[in-house]
């Protein structure tokens, strides 16, 4: 597993508008258990229980095999960054309307404090 620090990516949203940040990069060796038994075949060590073990996999197309199962995962990843970029969205409009909120309390509160003409 290998772990890094992204500093200030841009995350470009579904309406164009770009949020800044940092973000984690976590990256999982998916593959190695393949790779040690491939290397374990090629050195004779299991060349038999790897026989057995292809024999009762489950072809790449069948169903619930492992091409079916990508597909699958595919798919709720894009789900969930559409409902993430949905959430960011959201996000940003609070801040938005927040900032808007604050900014006319202060006109408010900057005008009732000026004080007008005195009539003698």
């Amino acid at each position: 597993m290998v772990k890094g620090s992204l500093p200030d990516i841009a995350v470009t949203m579904a309406s164009g508008r770009e949020i800044h940040g940092a973000f984690s990069l976590i990256v999982d060796d998916v593959d190695s258990h393949a790779m040690l038994s491939e290397t374990a075949d090629l050195d004779g060590v299991s060349t038999e229980s790897s026989s057995q073990n292809s024999s009762s996999q489950t072809p790449l197309d069948s169903p619930g095999g492992p091409r079916e199962r990508i597909k699958q995962i595919q798919v709720e990843a894009e789900t969930r960054r559409g409902e993430f970029a949905r959430l960011l969205e959201e996000h940003a409009q609070v801040v938005r309307k927040l900032k808007m909120m604050e900014a006319e309390e202060q006109m408010t509160s900057s005008s009732s404090n000026v004080i007008g003409p005195t009539h003698a």
